[in-house]
């Protein structure tokens, strides 16, 4: 006969039952008190049929858990980094503010995570799920709604539009109207509901996951549930690359190529996919049932692996009545806070979220200006890097818990160390391309116009003669492989199949690098549309390399803390604790770290966009600039987690005793716990032990 150390993964999962096993209309196990009644079968109302029940096991939950989590990584993570930058220019918006919009999704989660996860932990937690879905698939749609309501992008619209040269009379002129301001109100909007229905994934799904599932094997499940979350991320990446390659409105032919600043892809087709798929994934979860077959001798098990000041009762049934629930709230919420293993994991956790927003958020975008590529190229690049190196730290951390049965203490330490490691790779991040040489911007006109940041200065006296708007970035190279903002710009007069020539500040920037040569003996003084291509191929596959093996290491933290989490809290804690971290994470971590990478990129802009007399999106950045103070950021976010994590290893408590205690009314000795399981009671012990140790010492 097998035993229990001899079973292989998911082996504990209640096998299907059989149609004699349903009689019509049963949906409660035979015996139960009225009162305590368990639905076990799959199904809605009264139609329960035998084949349906093939969905009650922990493997096919966990499966569809991971397909909610894919989606829900697409749509928060992956899309939100791969069209920020194209929203930037769409609807010419800043870094900080597309920063903030990327932050309102954490928001959602802040201010509504603690009420699902508290409420939903003591409901039907499936059917929470199955919800959620149905409001990110909303919030989805909402997020789009700005393509279908204000029109056709105008810079690139008509395919017989001419390009600004040198002596035009074109009118590029600014829509000052407030369609702008109306298409960002619907991206909060969107970025809200989208928050909202990604709350109860990682609170009430884990919750359910270490209800259902054997405590041995509960690493593997979340090992998989993690990885996938860590997989949604690339198919976002993947969908935004392959839709951004599309121009913005499929219907209008363009002049403008991907490679074009101006160019904008379709980036509202990504959201109408993945709220499609929010529909179809919601659908299985509402035919749930509350718990599982075996939730009884899993919930047995578990009891073992808690920490000490984990409450070890059964929940009383008092706390079954809705007036005591909501009564008791207040309650919950402060014995959680007062743990301090809880606390100084969340803390810490939060902190180093900085890092982990700031760069998922920006990431692309990151990539994108530091190698000169173009947005989609830069979306399926990070893509094809996050899904290897992500998803394996994650599983490798799982399996290591596993194999080498790390419990207790030892889970703090791995933290430690994973951090550590971390930070060392960190510093690859300093590895980028030269910043573009901008005439008038990084490089001075021959007269020595200097433009720093303002447009009107991009004035010199090579383009006197020219009627230049600098309305639209519509960068050339020069022959003196300088760029210049404009054909116009570069003092070009209108092209000749297809390439410019003749340009007078090429011709003039070229005089000045000759001794005796006049300007009209120039002969090359041409100008090729595009940035000056600077060849980066090495500084590229070396940043890959680099940033993967730090990717491999964050992601390694995220099996760890969690097992501390719902280790190191009452079994009744569960949901609420990880909703309540989830909320504290978010609040100083994942809101402010987008804001504050948006700000560091602002920071490092170079040259402006202007339109109606306010700042758009950024044309330029210095490379150096911002690759140093996105690592000093990051840097400094990471060393506040390890602070914290040694915090958490130095209070963590013992193991719980194999003795259980399942008294229904809380008693002396449950009271006697609760003071014993509080912050207070940790630091008057440890400051006991120091003192009596310390008059051992006096003594001998």
């Amino acid at each position: 006969m097998e035993t229990e150390e001899e079973k292989l993964p998911f082996e504990d999962a209640a096998p299907p039952h059989t149609a004699e096993d349903f009689p019509a209309g049963h949906t409660a196990a035979a015996g139960e008190d009225e009162k305590d009644e368990v639905e076990y079968y799959c199904g809605a109302g009264p139609w329960h049929p035998a084949w349906l029940q093939r969905l009650r096991d922990a493997r096919v939950f966990t499966f569809l858990l991971c397909l909610f989590s894919t989606v829900e990584g697409a749509l928060v993570s992956g899309l939100t980094a791969v069209v920020l930058s194209t929203i930037e220019r769409r609807y010419r918006l800043t870094s900080t503010q597309t920063g903030a919009l990327a932050s309102m999704t954490d928001i959602a989660v802040v201010t509504s995570v603690i009420f699902i996860s508290y409420f939903g932990g003591r409901g039907h937690k499936p059917r929470w799920l199955g919800v959620a879905l149905i409001v990110e698939a909303i919030g989805a749609f909402v997020f789009s709604l700005p393509q279908f309501l204000f029109g056709e992008y105008e810079t690139g619209s008509s395919s017989d539009r001419d390009t600004e040269t040198c002596a035009d009379e074109i009118d590029f002129s600014s829509d000052c109207t407030s369609a702008n301001n109306a298409a960002y109100f619907f991206f909060m909007m969107g970025n809200i509901l989208i928050g909202v229905g990604a709350a109860p994934l990682f609170t009430i799904g884990t919750s359910y996951i270490d209800e259902i599932v054997h405590p041995k094997y509960v690493s593997i499940h979340l090992g998989i549930f993690y990885m996938m979350a860590i997989i949604g991320p690339a198919l976002g990446f993947g969908l935004g690359g392959l839709f951004l390659s599309i121009y913005v409105d499929p219907s209008v032919n363009t002049h403008l190529t991907p490679r074009d600043p101006g160019w904008v892809g379709a980036w509202w087709l990504c959201y109408i996919v993945c709220g499609a798929l929010c529909l179809v994934i919601a659908f299985p979860f509402f035919l749930y049932p509350r718990v599982l077959p075996n939730s009884g001798e899993v919930r047995e098990l578990r009891e073992r692996e808690m920490a000490l000041r984990g409450r070890t009762v059964v929940r009383r049934r008092r706390a079954e009545d809705r007036w005591n629930v909501v009564r008791e709230f207040p309650r919950e919420l402060k014995r959680i806070a007062m743990n301090p293993s809880w606390l100084f994991v969340t803390l810490g956790l939060g902190l180093a979220s900085v890092t982990i927003s700031g760069f998922a958020s920006f990431g692309v975008k990151y990539v994108e200006n530091q190698f000169g590529l173009t947005t989609s190229e830069a979306s399926i690049i990070t893509g094809a890097r996050t899904i290897p190196t992500a998803g394996a730290g994650v599983i490798t951390s799982g399996l290591l818990i596993y194999f080498f049965k790390i419990r207790g203490r030892k889970l703090p330490l791995m933290g430690l160390v994973t951090c550590s490691l971390a930070v060392l790779t960190v510093f690859g991040f300093l590895i980028h391309c030269p910043t573009p040489e901008l005439a008038g911007v990084i490089v001075p006109y021959p007269d020595g116009s200097d433009g720093a940041s303002d447009t009107t200065s991009l004035a010199a006296s090579c383009t006197a003669s020219c009627n230049c708007t600098s309305s639209v970035f519509d960068p050339v190279c020069g022959a003196d492989n300088i760029v210049y903002f404009t054909p116009c710009h570069a003092g070009c007069p209108p092209a000749n199949n297809g390439s410019f020539e003749s340009c007078l500040c090429v011709a003039e920037q070229l005089s000045t690098n000759l001794t005796s040569p006049p300007p009209l003996l120039i002969t090359n003084s041409s100008a090729s549309e595009g940035l000056c291509n600077e060849d980066c191929t090495w500084q590229l596959q070396l940043y890959l390399v680099i940033s993967a093996f730090t990717l491999f290491f964050v992601f390694m933290l995220q099996i760890p803390n969690i097992t501390i989490t719902i280790r190191c809290v009452a079994e009744d804690q569960r949901t609420l604790a990880l909703g309540l971290q989830s909320s504290i994470i978010r609040l100083i971590g994942f809101v402010p770290g987008p804001i504050l990478f948006g700000v560091v990129f602002d920071s490092a802009c170079l040259f402006w966009q202007r339109d109606c007399g306010r700042r758009g999106n950024c044309w330029v950045y210095d490379n150096a600039t911002l690759s140093v103070r996105a690592v000093v950021l990051a840097i400094l976010a990471m060393m506040c987690y390890i602070v914290f994590i040694i915090l958490c290893w130095l209070f963590y408590p013992k193991s719980q005793p194999s003795s259980l205690t399942t008294t229904n009314e809380r008693g002396e000795g449950d009271k006697k716990r609760e003071w014993e399981s509080s912050f207070a009671y940790t630091l008057y012990s440890k400051c006991q032990n120091t003192l009596e140790e310390r008059l051992v010492v006096q003594k001998f």
